[in-house]
Parts: C-alpha cells; sequence; structure tokens
C-alpha cells in the first residue's frame, strides 16, 4: 500500500455493491468489511490512514465449517512533516537497527490432503523470508489465480498462506505447487490432494415376486453400490435377517447374497434388503411364495389289510399341500360316494375313510389321492377279508395231440376259479406223486382268483391223472381230472443244408420224436432213394421215444447235388425235413484253343480256353511265369475277357518280337486248380513286307 496512493472512493466504488437496497458502507468511516455477491469474497477498506495506524492487522472470520484468520501490515506514509520527522529522530539521537535479509522457507503441516468430492479442500503453507517473498500457486505446471473456483489467503502475523479449492471434483486431485520467491532466493513445496467421491447407496439388481417350490436352494444376489461403502440388510418383514443355516447371508461387496436353504412354506412372505452409508438409505421388497405339491406327512396306516366280516376299519392320511389339494378316495380305481356305512371325512390336516360293518364284498384295493396345481400323490392299501376256499369253476378231462402236422405246439392248461382269502396253499399231483415247483415242463400261477397249472409241451409222459388241493387256515377245496397225450411225429434235430467235394462221403441225421415208432423215406429231389452199395439208412433209439434216422452216401458225385429230404410218419401225422447239398468240383478244362505257334511280327492272335467248375472259376493269364497285366505298358496290347464263367479269352494285337514266349491259362477256384499252356514264337517282318504294308495302306 506504500508504494501507490489509495483512493478510498475507488476501493468501495470496484469492492462493494449494495446488498439489499443497504448502502453497507459510510465515507466517514475510517475501516469497514464488505461482501461481495457470491458470499466468498470479503474487501476490507481502510481510509483516513494516520502514522498511529501503523501496525499489524488481524482478522477473525468464523463460519459453520471453522474459524479463518489472516493478518496485514498497515503502514500510513505522510509527504507533508517526512523531512520534520526526520530531524526530530536526529536530534533525538536514536537510530534504527537495520533489516536482516533472508531467503523465503516454506513449512508445511500436511503435505497429504484428503476430501470428499464437493466439499472444499484447504492447502496451507507458513511462508518466511525478508523480504517479504512473492508467491506463486500452481496447478499441473499452471499459474492458479483467484477465482470463484480458487481463494488465496495470507495470514501475515502468522506467515500463513492459504489455498482453498472449492466444490472438488476428482479432476481437481493432484500436485499443488506452492512458490515462494525475494531478492534473496526461492523455494517450494508440494502438496497432494486426493478426491475421494461420494455416492449414494444404489442397489442395482431389481428382485421380483418369487415363487418357488419346497426343498429348494433359493438364491437372491444384490448388487450393491455406494461410497463410502454402504451398510446392506436383509429383511423379512420388517425384521432384520440374522444368518443362520436356514438363512444366510453372504456378504462379497458389491455382492450380497441371501441364501434359503431348503425352502419351507413358513419363508413365504415379504422380503426386503437396505443399505444405508452417511448420505442416504435406499431399500428394495419384494414378495416370495413357497408352493409345493401335495406332500404326506403320515402315509395310510397299513400296506395291507386282513379283518373279519363286520369289523370296522378306519384309513388316515396326514399331508400338506399349498395350494390346498383336492381329494378323493377310490376303491378298485372307482371313486367312492360317501354314505352312511362309508363315511369320508377331514379335520387338522388329516383325512378319512370309515367302513363300518365290513363284508366279503368290501375285500378290494382301497387309494387315496390328492392332486393341486403343482402335482399328485397316492397311497394305496389293499383290505381281505378271510374266507376259506369255494372253488367257482374246476378244470375238466383233456385229450391233446403232443404235436401236429403244422407243427403247432398244443398246451394243456388247468385251471380253477375260486374265492379265498388268505392266499392259500395250492399242491398239484400226477397220478398220486406231487409235482415239484422246479420241474420245467409245468408253469404255476396262482393268484386269489385263480389257480393254473400248464403243461407247457405235453408228451405222453405226462399222461395221467391231475389233482389239485387247495387249503388255507378257514379250509379246503379240491379238484381233479385226466390228461392223455398222443404223439404226431416231430424233428427235434432237422437237416442242415451242406457242402462237400466230389468223392467225399455225404452224412445226413436228423433226431425225430413220435409214437408209436415212426417210419420214414429219404428223397433227392422229390425222388425217392433206394438203398444200394453207396447209399444206406439207418433208424437209431436215441433216449425216450427218440430216433436217429441217418442216410450216408459214399463217392458222392456232382450230379448226386440237389435237395434232400426225409418224411417221417406215423399214426398220428408226417413231417418232413430238408436240405441242399452242394458239392465241389475241380476246374476242368472242356476245350482248348491254345496251341504252339509260331507267327510273324505285327500279327494278331487269340487264345480261347472253356473250363468247368463248381464253383465257377477264376482265370488267370501269364507270359513266362508273370502275370499279365493290361494296366502294364508292355501288356497294353494284350486284351482279356471272359462270358458266364466258363469261356475265357486272351488276345495279343499286332505282336512284338518281346511277346515271344510260354503262355499259360490258369483255371483256379477253392476245390483246386488245372492250367494249359502254349508257346508263342514270332519271326521279325522283312523290310519288303513293311513296304508292301505302307503302299497298301
Amino acid at each position: 500500500m506504500a508504494e501507490k496512493d489509495l483512493n478510498p472512493d475507488d476501493l468501495v466504488k470496484d469492492a462493494t455493491k449494495p446488498k439489499d437496497g443497504d448502502q453497507l458502507f459510510n465515507q466517514d468511516e475510517s475501516f469497514a468489511a464488505l461482501m461481495g455477491d457470491d458470499e466468498d469474497t470479503v474487501t476490507f477498506v481502510f481510509q483516513h490512514v494516520n502514522p498511529e495506524d501503523d501496525g499489524t492487522l488481524t482478522c477473525v472470520a468464523k463460519t459453520t465449517r471453522g474459524i479463518l484468520s489472516f493478518g496485514a501490515v498497515v503502514q500510513g506514509e505522510i509527504e507533508a512533516g517526512h523531512e520534520a520527522a526526520s530531524a526530530v529522530e536526529k536530534s533525538s539521537g536514536t537510530k534504527k537497527k537495520p533489516f536482516r535479509h533472508w531467503k523465503p522457507s516454506l513449512v508445511v503441516e500436511k503435505t497429504e490432503v484428503v476430501c470428499n468430492e464437493g466439499d472444499q479442500a484447504m492447502l496451507q503453507v507458513q511462508v518466511n523470508g525478508y523480504p517479504k517473498p512473492d508467491m506463486r500457486c500452481t496447478f499441473k505446471d499452471i499459474p492458479i489465480k483467484p477465482s470463484s473456483k480458487y481463494k488465496i489467503y495470507h495470514e501475515n502475523e502468522e506467515h500463513i498462506l492459504m489455498l482453498v479449492i472449492k466444490d472438488t471434483h476428482l479432476e481437481d486431485a493432484g500436485i499443488y505447487t506452492i512458490m515462494a520467491e525475494n531478492e534473496i532466493g526461492f523455494a517450494s513445496v508440494d502438496i497432494h490432494l486426493t478426491v475421494i467421491r461420494q455416492r449414494y447407496p444404489e442397489i442395482k439388481t431389481r428382485v421380483d415376486d418369487l415363487s418357488v417350490a419346497v426343498d429348494q436352494i433359493l438364491i437372491i444376489p444384490v448388487e450393491v453400490d455406494g461410497l463410502p461403502e454402504p451398510e446392506v440388510h436383509f429383511m423379512k418383514e420388517g425384521k432384520v435377517i440374522s444368518s443362520s443355516e436356514h438363512l444366510k447371508v453372504i456378504e462379497s461387496y458389491p455382492l450380497f447374497t441371501l441364501v434359503i436353504n431348503k425352502t419351507m412354506l413358513q419363508d413365504s412372505g415379504t422380503y426386503g434388503v437396505a443399505a444405508t452409508n452417511v448420505l442416504s438409505q435406499v431399500s428394495q421388497y419384494w414378495g416370495l411364495y413357497v408352493y409345493t405339491k401335495p406332500r404326506f406327512i403320515e402315509k395310510i396306516q397299513y400296506k395291507s389289510l386282513t379283518v373279519r366280516q363286520q369289523e370296522t376299519v378306519t384309513l388316515k392320511v396326514k399331508i400338506v399341500s399349498e395350494p390346498k389339494a383336492s381329494i378323493k378316495w377310490y376303491k378298485n380305481n372307482k371313486e367312492i360316494i360317501g354314505d352312511q356305512r362309508i363315511i369320508i371325512d377331514d379335520a387338522e390336516g388329516f383325512y378319512f375313510l370309515k367302513i363300518k360293518d365290513i363284508v366279503i364284498q368290501d375285500a378290494a384295493v382301497y387309494k387315496f389321492t390328492a392332486e393341486n396345481t403343482y402335482g399328485f400323490i397316492e397311497d394305496s392299501v389293499r383290505i381281505d377279508v378271510q374266507k376259506a376256499p369255494t372253488i367257482l369253476e374246476a378244470f375238466e378231462d383233456a385229450e391233446v395231440l403232443e404235436q401236429d402236422v403244422y407243427h403247432i405246439i398244443h398246451t394243456v392248461e388247468f385251471g380253477i376259479k375260486l374265492e379265498v382269502f388268505p392266499k392259500p396253499s395250492v399242491k398239484w399231483y400226477l397220478d398220486g406223486v406231487e409235482l415239484s415247483y422246479d420241474r420245467q415242463e409245468f408253469t404255476r400261477i396262482e393268484t386269489l382268483e385263480t389257480v393254473k397249472l400248464i403243461v407247457n409241451e405235453p408228451t405222453t409222459d405226462l399222461s395221467g391223472e391231475y389233482l389239485c388241493v387247495i387249503s388255507n387256515e378257514c379250509g379246503e377245496a379240491r379238484a381233479s381230472a385226466r390228461l392223455t397225450v398222443n404223439c404226431s411225429p416231430r424233428i427235434m434235430v432237422h437237416l442242415n443244408d451242406q457242402t462237400v467235394e466230389e468223392f467225399s462221403t455225404l452224412f445226413l441225421e436228423v433226431v425225430s420224436r413220435g409214437f408209436p415208432t415212426p417210419t420214414f423215406k429219404w428223397f433227392r429231389n422229390s425222388q425217392e432213394l433206394e438203398v444200394n452199395e453207396r447209399v444206406q439208412f439207418g433208424l437209431e433209439m436215441y433216449g425216450k421215444k427218440k430216433y436217429k434216422i441217418t442216410c450216408v452216401i459214399s463217392e458222392i458225385t456232382y450230379a448226386e447235388r440237389g435237395e434232400y429230404e426225409v418224411e417221417v410218419v406215423n399214426t398220428f401225422g408226417t413231417i418232413r425235413s430238408h436240405c441242399f447239398v452242394n458239392v465241389l468240383t475241380k476246374p476242368v478244362i472242356l476245350e482248348a484253343q491254345m496251341n504252339d505257334m509260331v507267327i510273324r511280327e505285327g500279327a494278331d492272335i487269340t487264345y480261347t480256353v472253356r473250363a468247368f467248375s463248381n464253383p465257377l472259376p477264376e482265370v488267370i493269364w501269364t507270359w513266362e511265369g508273370e502275370s499279365v497285366d493290361t494296366e502294364d505298358v508292355k501288356d497294353q496290347n494284350k486284351l482279356i475277357t471272359s462270358h458266364d464263367g466258363t469261356d475265357f479269352r486272351m488276345g495279343i494285337r499286332k505282336a512284338k518280337l518281346v511277346d515271344a514266349g510260354v503262355y499259360q491259362c490258369i483255371v483256379r477256384n477253392c476245390v483246386g486248380q488245372t492250367k494249359h499252356r502254349a508257346a508263342l514264337a514270332i519271326i521279325r517282318r522283312k523290310r519288303d513286307d513293311v513296304k508292301d504294308e505302307i503302299m497298301v495302306s
């Protein structure tokens, strides 16, 4: 202020304005504090300064956030009388000490400053140095000037410089440099500002109303955000949920998970989640509906039940169901309609079926069913009423063929219909001898309503008197009948197709069963065979009422191939078995147009071989022991063909001298092979012959 004149009128005019229409500054006052429009700027104006006003002035400002103080040195300069003052000083004989000069130094209490986003940050430095240093502040090497964003305050008494950053944002974070410089030297200090972002708590996951079946693991994840990190609580019906084995809260910010282990009907209700931090609290609510298909708490108390007549029976079940189930009772799959004797009722989750004065007709399978939208359950019980065996329908005498000419197996079934309970003991006898259960000839079927004995393949051995004895604790019943079995011939082991080589021995055999003893005939290609030196027949007993029938032909020939058949006959029928006999023969060359020859060079020649065998043969042509290959360059003038598997040809077109040699035709099949050979000599053509051919062409 000493270096230029201060005009209070100008200061007042530039730094202050009326507020709410009132003039804040009176021109007669020597000091005033004036508030700017932004309410963050204060201007202090001094006027009518006198020498006695020299000194340090301190201003203290108090706000809701704290107390701020700063100082200023006031020096009044009086131009008139300055020399007089100097004279007085000299006459008094006093002399002021000269000031000591030193370079600036900066003292910082905090080099790391942290504030929340939106708050103001204060960076404070204590400044020392004389003469008074010039101060500068920079951020990212950019000078900071006072503005609505930045305020710079000086407290002269404490030599404090304070940089205030208003309404901080994340981009305000970084290194701030405060520099002091005078004519002696320079000093600087860096202060790091960290801005922490604050966010209102937010529940990012939307949870809709849920429906879930019982005994499930329900996982409800909720993602939460906010700064500071919010505190999260899950609630049911407004009460905070504490973790347990059934309800567990898993925290792994930002994900919070509510896990319901094995859901129960009691878990239905209103659930919520609340997230709270210093800024606010948010919450979200949803409904949970736990449903279940009908489930048994108690099933029917019996699996089966035996009662006496005139007793009363009560069947009881208990179920749980959400929603409520439709209940029905059935007797042998027919729905029961209650009456005075059969009563259907329910109470406190129990369902009852009560049968009074039970009679034989009440014996049945009773079934309980429950059904809702989500499922169906049932339980059943068989109720039996005790009764001695009573035969309603018995079996009769039977006569059957063991097997007829159409190979139809006749089974015999002895069946009895009865009323009885409990299940009786059943015994079967043949001619007074009890039949054991492990006999394969019989099949037994036993129920409460039916007893059956099935003779699977009746034979004469199984003829006789059959007796059935049925008994239980209440009584006994019997039934009997006779079985007569007639037996037509039956082939047990049939003829099989055979393949034999020519001049070997053919052996044919069948195993037949029949009574009385059968006769037989052998046929070849529908012609009956006669016994001779090469053809022999045989009949041999083989077990009980079984026979081996054979036909042996020695030194068989190809002409004797064909279909062989045996006919077996007795009083009750006829049966046949047949097979095909194939006779294999070695290849035989029937005709060969393949002889030793001498031809001229360039002539054509063809070899032809006719052969026969069973099966048909294949042919290999060789030259000097090597197979002829028409794909080979040296054999490209040769052509090999065949017809009907019997005629085989190889032709040589425009024979060359190198084609001379021994040619061989090998005819073979799976039985054997035969060969035919021929030598070919080739005479070189004369030059005159070649010229004649050229002239002719």
